[in-house]
């Protein structure tokens, strides 16, 4: 015989279970929502031209091949375009250094799914109007995106939008490096110029209508390691007027990462697939951020081996002890900008700009 105690759990459980169907079929409870998975990958500088053209030509996948399982397990991946895809034109501008890549190595970008390149750089414009109209032929023909460079200044200005998720990404490039020729006008081909004004004001129109904003910039100076007082005052304005993410290239060798009210901040992430042997460039990172619709919450580095006499132009990650040097050198540059780089076991970093559960 059932003693009355445990009829009555029974009872108070079966009624339980009943309200509680009940409540899920009305909707009025519902489940904890799931966090919007936004994988975003950044990379540094890319010039695929060179001692790399002859492999690159022969094998698409040469120069990424290493590094391919990492950028594959990204949603989004950005990088910084650093010569025009196009072997038309002529020297526009006497320089110490000239770039320009066979447009058949697009099959190379294609191979490594880039979704958007930035063109805003002291490269894309040095054989001409002619040889950057084909850059932008063949880019659009691939279906990769572009910002930063464009026939006209609103064309440069323009920003690339990607939407996955549910969430809208908008990508905007500015070049503050020289020859200021380069920079485009209104009837001008050239890159899009960072007048800070002018950025802030892109910045604000492209966030009514996306969920994450990222800025591109080309500045700095060469091999220089701590950013100039204007990046960080570049920085902070850009997050202040609605960016989620501001990522720098054009020194070639990593620069601090910082947080900055919520933002995140890459001063610069290095040469990705550059066709030099300076032996001064060795180290470079892939840049995984995840975001949902505040915004990113964590960041992971991949630290990469650039160092071309060794690699021979084909980038590969470090691993172990390899990789927690790398790890170790950003945490040391970026404490100083407050910010916290984990090292994680296998040799990657960590950095989490929020809560996972707000």
């Amino acid at each position: 015989m059932v003693q009355a105690p445990r009829l009555k759990t029974i009872f108070l459980g079966l009624l339980a279970v009943i309200l509680l169907g009940e409540a899920f079929a009305t909707g009025t409870v519902k489940e904890t929502p799931q966090r919007t998975a936004l994988k975003l990958a950044f990379v540094g500088d890319i010039y695929l031209g060179g001692f790399m053209q002859g492999k690159n030509l022969k094998d698409p996948s040469y120069p990424f091949t290493q590094v391919a399982p990492v950028l594959n397990n990204s949603d989004i991946l950005i990088g910084n375009l650093e010569s025009p895809l196009s072997l038309k034109g002529e020297v526009w501008l006497e320089k110490t250094f000239t770039l320009q890549t066979d447009p058949r190595t697009v099959q190379s970008l294609k191979f490594a799914n880039f979704s958007v390149l930035t063109l805003a750089n002291n490269h894309i414009m040095d054989f001409g109007p002619e040889a950057l109209a084909e850059t932008l032929a063949v880019l659009d023909k691939n279906n990769i995106k572009r910002a930063g460079a464009g026939m006209n200044l609103a064309e440069a200005r323009r920003p690339a939008i990607l939407d996955h998720n549910g969430l809208t990404i908008a990508v905007l490039a500015y070049n503050n490096t020289f020859p200021l020729e380069f920079n485009a006008g209104p009837n001008r081909p050239g890159t899009a110029y960072g007048d800070l004004p002018v950025v802030l004001q892109d910045i604000r129109a492209v966030r009514e209508k996306a969920d994450i904003v990222i800025v591109a910039f080309h500045w700095s100076a060469e091999l220089l390691e701590i950013p100039k007082d204007y990046q960080r005052i570049f920085a902070k304005k850009c997050i202040a007027a609605g960016a989620n993410i501001v990522i720098g290239h054009h020194p070639h060798i990593l620069q601090p990462l910082e947080v900055i009210d919520g933002g995140l901040v890459a001063y610069s992430l290095g040469n990705f697939a550059f066709a030099s042997m300076s032996r001064k460039v060795k180290d470079s990172v892939i840049l995984l951020v995840e975001c949902d619709e505040k915004g990113p919450y964590r960041a992971v580095l991949v630290p990469l081996n650039v160092n071309n006499p060794e690699v021979q132009g084909q980038t590969r990650i470090r691993h172990g002890e390899d990789g927690a040097r790398v790890i170790r050198h950003l945490q040391k540059i970026s404490t100083p900008f407050n910010t916290q780089i984990h090292l994680l076991p296998d040799g990657t970093g960590e950095l989490l700009l929020r809560p996972s559960t707000q």
